[in-house]
């Protein structure tokens, strides 16, 4: 069942609501950010390419058009196996779905970030009682739907620090 964007996944043996972000780089508070990195090869025998990038929303359009201050972000981080293991952290899972899997949720979009309390905001992605991150983000971004396909980027979240 879906509602405001949220479904349930299991995730580590509990049950996360899922939330999904319409996200679109041409709308003023949408920014982001991506790099591709060669790993070292002695980590790394198949030299694959690593790639991270963030997606920056901000409330309202501001000065900073890079919005690294003010800026809700959700980033996403592909690890190689080695560093996974050494780590004991995982990489964002990328899936591909056929682009009728939209009808099927109700994303927020830059209005929910724009139209909604800073704390709130928070709250929606994080536990009642901590800054943890609560829920599976993924995000959806228009540049990447192509030929009736859609990719499902997994993201996690880090509130802008207000004053």
């Amino acid at each position: 069942m879906t509602t405001f964007g949220y479904t349930q996944n299991r995730f580590n043996g509990t049950i996360k609501d899922t939330i999904y972000i319409s996200f679109d780089s041409v709308m003023p508070t949408m920014k982001k950010a991506f790099a591709s990195r060669r790993n070292i090869a002695r980590f790394d025998y198949n030299q694959t390419k690593v790639h991270t990038g963030t997606y920056f929303i901000d409330e309202k359009v501001r000065p900073n058009p890079q919005m690294l201050d003010t800026g809700y972000k959700f980033a996403y981080l592909e690890l190689i196996p080695f560093v996974q293991a050494l780590s004991g952290f995982r990489s964002s899972m990328a899936l591909v779905r056929d682009s009728t899997f939209l009808n099927t949720i109700k994303p927020i979009d830059h209005t929910f970030f724009e139209t909604t309390d800073y704390i709130k905001v928070c709250k929606t992605f994080e536990a009642e009682d901590s800054h943890e991150q609560d829920v599976i983000i993924f995000i959806i971004d228009k540049d990447e739907i192509k030929d009736g396909k859609i990719v499902l980027r997994e993201v996690f979240f880090k509130r802008p620090v207000k004053e």
